[in-house]
């Protein structure tokens, strides 16, 4: 198992790269901060896949609660790995979680 929660500033990241040939699944993001009203509550971040160099959002909270609801399976490792944005504007803490593949 793998999890992390951080307090993240306004437009700060929460980033994990797993070490060189480890893969993780990914299962759930949260965050200390919800948007929306019950019951179509999203975590107040953006989800991205990252290389380093490029990001391309997953999930971010302007989506609907339908896709948050869904099961999460992140697939990542050491080149492409997972970037929890902070998008709210205040800090906030960021989580994750999942379970080592590789």
């Amino acid at each position: 198992m793998v999890s992390d929660i951080q307090s993240v500033t306004t437009g700060a990241n929460l980033d994990f790269q797993p070490a060189a040939g480890v893969e993780v699944m990914i299962t759930e993001v949260g965050s200390s901060n919800f948007r929306g009203t019950e019951p179509d509550k999203a975590p107040w971040v953006t989800v991205n896949l990252y290389n380093g160099t490029l990001a391309s959002t997953l999930r971010d909270s302007s989506q609907s609660a339908t896709l948050w609801s869904r099961e999460m399976k992140i697939f990542i490792n050491n080149t492409r790995y997972l970037r929890i944005a902070n998008t709210d504007s205040a800090t906030r803490n960021l989580a994750y979680c999942g379970v080592q593949t590789k």
